[in-house]
């Protein structure tokens, strides 16, 4: 792949002079990487399917918005939001990476419904009812949710998944409960039983929200 503005420029060029072949090899690395249903976890998504330098989210739903490149757009509105308030509005981008008020409006919209939903479900994942099987672990915060350090450890799990930071998003990020360091299940107060518990809630939440993706930046009618 070549860089951001090497193929933005090519896309541009296959529109002016109508090369439908080319232009449809450069469309097909936009689906895979701003798939319209679902991804592959093994694949690069947005902005990081470029070669370096990499591009900023606002500079490729800039060009998307102006190439009218419906299917990708959701994807493209995301990994913009993603990054929170402060990266959308930053005013030390260039032109090309600067969002227009309508623009801007979309992606603020979109973000803070995610992360509404983001925060309510992973709220019920850790509190809401479980299975029947009780947990493996006797100090598991879902066996003593209002216990001695209750508190400490649902927040540690809240920010492992959600993240600390209450700006952004990671609602379609795949919350990792093994390998991240010191991060451990035991760490984080919850027993291995729940770690399942938590890692399937988050796959259905993960998919409810990629579809919802049109509808909170406004993308449907």
């Amino acid at each position: 792949m070549p860089d951001f503005n090497t193929f933005s420029s090519l896309l541009r060029i296959t529109a002016k002079y109508e090369l439908p072949t080319v232009r449809s090899q450069l469309l097909e690395v936009i689906r895979d990487a701003y798939p319209e249903k679902g991804f592959a976890s093994s694949k690069p998504l947005g902005e990081s399917v470029f070669s370096r330098p990499t591009p900023h989210p606002n500079k490729v739903l800039n060009f998307f918005v102006e190439q009218k490149l419906a299917s990708a757009l959701p994807m493209a509105y995301y990994m913009a939001a993603r990054r929170g308030l402060d990266s959308l509005t930053d005013r030390r981008l260039s032109q090309s990476a600067t969002l227009s008020p309508e623009i801007l409006y979309s992606a603020i919209r979109g973000l803070m419904k995610l992360r509404e939903m983001e925060r309510d479900e992973t709220h019920h994942l850790i509190f809401g009812p479980k299975d029947p099987h009780r947990c493996s672990a006797p100090n598991c915060i879902s066996c003593a949710p209002t216990g001695p350090g209750a508190l400490e450890s649902y927040q540690k799990v809240f920010d492992h998944i959600v993240g600390s930071s209450q700006l952004g998003t990671k609602i379609l990020q795949a919350p990792k409960f093994h390998g991240d360091g010191d991060i451990s299940p035991i760490s984080l107060g919850i027993c291995s039983k729940c770690v399942d518990r938590l890692e399937l809630g988050y796959a259905d939440l993960r998919k409810r929200a990629w579809a919802m993706l049109p509808d909170v930046f406004g993308l449907r009618g």
